[in-house]
């Protein structure tokens, strides 16, 4: 009898945290939205340590499947044009700088990452450049309705203050876990209508939450 009690009142506490999950108020950004002209680079992939901006692999020389950056560059235009962030240079012309960079300084001793980017934000003469790294990506193992493995997905977001010479990290990691391995999660749980979701919407998710913090 105990036993139904404990089960009933965890149904109830899930339950309610579901409803306040659905009642929350419209998100807004964290900080004031970056005062100058922005550039926005494409998803990289790194796969060995030297080319992250910051932090390190667990394991090197892994890369994404195929096809995962450009699917990762659709939802972060997307979610810049939902934030009504319209008036920004595009990956497409930042890769041109991308390519500059590299060919001048051909022959010379491996840049670091930091010094790489900052290079190509002076090149294409943006005062602020996002740069996002995709460091993990594991695809759900099974389906929406119960999974052998949750999709995982580490996604690095760089602000790079290209005249003060600085930059803001802000990291997105997630493994999605089940509403009863962990209830402070019933909000996301009730977003994803209670289902197991692939690593694009954990991506997804990710691109939408740290937009924000960075006042995108």
């Amino acid at each position: 009898m105990k036993r139904i009690a404990l089960s009933f009142g965890l149904v109830v506490v899930c339950l309610s945290l579901l409803v306040l999950a659905g009642c929350g108020t419209k998100r807004t950004a964290a900080v004031p939205r970056p005062e100058g002209k922005l550039a926005v680079a494409g998803f990289t992939n790194p796969v060995y340590n030297w080319e992250l901006l910051a932090g390190y692999l667990d394991e090197e020389g892994h890369p994404a499947p195929d096809g995962t950056l450009e699917t990762l560059n659709m939802v972060l235009a997307d979610t810049l044009n939902k934030h009504q962030v319209f008036d920004y240079i595009t990956p497409a012309a930042v890769k041109q700088c991308e390519d500059v960079v590299v060919f001048e300084d051909s022959g010379l001793p491996k840049l670091s990452a930091w010094k790489y980017w900052l290079g190509v934000g002076k090149c294409i003469q943006a005062d602020f450049l996002l740069v996002p790294q995709l460091t993990t990506w594991v695809e759900r193992d099974g389906s929406s309705a119960g999974v052998k493995r949750p999709a995982t997905v580490a996604i690095d977001f760089y602000l790079i203050d290209i005249q003060q010479e600085r930059m803001i990290r802000s990291r997105y990691e997630e493994t999605q876990e089940a509403l009863l391995d962990n209830l402070f999660t019933a909000g996301k749980f009730a977003d994803r209508g209670g289902k197991w979701v692939t690593a694009t919407r954990l991506a997804s998710d990710g691109i939408e939450e740290k937009l924000m913090e960075l006042g995108l």
